[in-house]
């Protein structure tokens, strides 16, 4: 574990040093709201961005821009993109902890982004999917080890406030996923408002952990929206759309009304954003 923990600190001083230097590389800051939410909805994304491959700087954060939601879980989100969202979203605020150091910016993390224009952070805290959750820590039969980041926001103007909870499950662990996916609900349904859960479960719709999931007090928003995409979340950098998503945006029971459920499929540059597509949620709370 130690020289694990020393070539990931390496790796993120490495992170920081190409993070400082994007401003020089010819990569502006991107203009928001190209494909803004109506203004009476709230918009939620989930986006695993892919660790490594940061040649892919400019467009990330573009699509956030264009699509402007109020807050967005990411999956593998690395110090060069905590680095890089928070350069270049500067009207976004950024929490979570690297899964291997417990600290922001060292190491991958399911970090939260939200609207610092619209919102007021009230609490916010990750905890490891593991036995021991309140500390750095690998659980049960997993690979990596891996974290739930939740975040409480507040509307600056209403007062009114929601939890947004954020999540990678294992990809390799079944008791991990099992255990995992327990500890997540949990979390979800300690909060006493409207939840929104997003994430990388790695496990498809219909399968026997995502029939848990939705058999709990929370719901997949693409169910219950008035209109809805349909197919595959990871694509693996193919021109592939059928099949099952792994990667949700669920509801509680304070959340009925969903306007629609998106996944987005368009290139930039030509290019694929990720190895997954983005997906968001439009809702009224």
């Amino acid at each position: 574990m130690a020289l694990e923990q020393l070539m990931t600190s390496a790796k993120q001083i490495l992170c920081a040093l190409f993070a400082l230097i994007l401003p020089f590389m010819g990569i502006g800051r991107p203009a928001l709201g190209a494909k803004a939410p109506a203004p009476e909805t709230v918009r939620i994304m989930s986006f695993n961005v892919r660790d490594g491959e940061y040649d892919r700087g400019e467009i990330v954060p573009q699509v956030v821009a264009d699509y402007l939601p109020d807050s967005v879980g990411f999956q593998e989100c690395e110090g060069t993109w905590y680095l890089t969202l928070r350069t270049y979203l500067p009207d976004y605020g950024i929490v979570g902890v690297g899964r291997l150091t417990g600290a922001p910016l060292l190491g991958e993390s399911t970090a939260i982004m939200y609207r610092n224009d619209k919102y007021r952070l009230i609490d916010w805290g990750t905890f490891w999917l593991s036995e021991t959750p309140d500390r750095v820590s690998i659980g049960w039969d997993a690979k990596y080890h891996r974290t739930c980041t939740w975040a409480i926001l507040e509307n600056k103007e209403t007062g009114a406030r929601y939890a947004h909870v954020n999540t990678h499950l294992d990809n390799a662990g079944s008791e991990a996923r099992v255990k995992g996916l327990e500890l997540v609900i949990e979390k979800a349904e300690s909060f006493d408002m409207p939840v929104v859960i997003t994430g990388d479960f790695n496990f498809p719709k219909g399968s026997d952990l995502y029939n848990t999931l939705v058999a709990s007090s929370l719901t997949d928003s693409a169910e219950i929206a008035v209109s809805a995409d349909s197919g595959c979340t990871a694509h693996g950098y193919k021109d592939v759309t059928e099949g099952n998503p792994i990667d949700f945006v669920c509801v509680n029971d304070r959340i009925t009304d969903v306007r629609s459920y998106n996944i987005v499929r368009e290139k930039y540059n030509d290019r694929f954003v990720s190895d997954h597509y983005p997906i968001f949620a439009d809702m009224v709370f």
